[in-house]
């Protein structure tokens, strides 16, 4: 693993999430267009500040990139604990950059609760992102399950006609796969003696099935 000098995932995850709590907290339905070009602003930094991302990724290298790692609950072995691979790292600019379409796209189709509308997809953008960042099954798993929130309002306030039935069935749907994802993560926290790595999850996993393939070829 390449570990990361400067927390640049960190200020790709924290970027829209900081620039969408400033939309929530001083956006005022009385100047939407202050609100759209605050988003707009917010969405459009949030997807420059991933391009370092591509332009210092090593593609010779083995294993993940721009890894960060801090103790969060030392208690249960719970890390902060971000990295990105290959296939992860285009994950991050798409993400944001199709936040920038979203702002764009709802210039003038939003003309009520636009701060709360543009707040909740910079959020909700963020989120992802760290889903898409997240090496620790803890950290990944609320990560995941924060995405709910401003999907299930956004459904529920500008859905169709059907909005609310919509946005509750969306959220229990997508609760019991979480509850599902959240006894995966568990057992493979017991499996690895003790840590959420997802890693060394994925490195028990494999040896597990190394010996199976071997006593079955035997």
């Amino acid at each position: 693993m390449m570990q990361s000098t400067f927390p640049v995932l960190s200020l790709v995850i924290w970027c829209p999430i900081a620039f969408g709590l400033f939309v929530l907290a001083f956006g005022r339905d009385d100047n939407p267009a202050l609100v759209r070009g605050v988003s707009l602003v917010g969405a459009i930094v949030s997807f420059l500040v991933t391009l370092p991302l591509i332009q210092h990724f090593d593609n010779a290298a083995h294993g993940m990139q721009f890894v960060e790692k801090f103790a969060w609950i030392d208690r249960f072995n719970i890390h902060y604990f971000l990295g990105i691979d290959g296939l992860s790292l285009w994950f991050i600019p798409l993400t944001a950059f199709i936040t920038v379409i979203v702002v764009m796209a709802g210039w003038e189709v939003i003309e009520k609760r636009v701060a709360q509308y543009m707040g909740a997809f910079l959020i909700l953008s963020g989120l992802m992102i760290g889903v898409f960042c997240a090496l620790d099954g803890l950290l990944f798993y609320v990560f995941f399950e924060s995405t709910l929130i401003p999907m299930f309002i956004i459904i529920g306030v500008w859905g169709g006609a059907n909005r609310v039935y919509a946005a509750v069935k969306f959220f229990l749907y997508t609760l019991v796969g979480s509850l599902l994802t959240l006894v995966a993560i568990l057992y493979l926290y017991f499996k690895s003696a003790g840590s959420f790595d997802i890693l060394l999850g994925i490195s028990c996993r494999c040896r597990c099935r190394r010996k199976s393939w071997f006593f079955s070829r035997s």
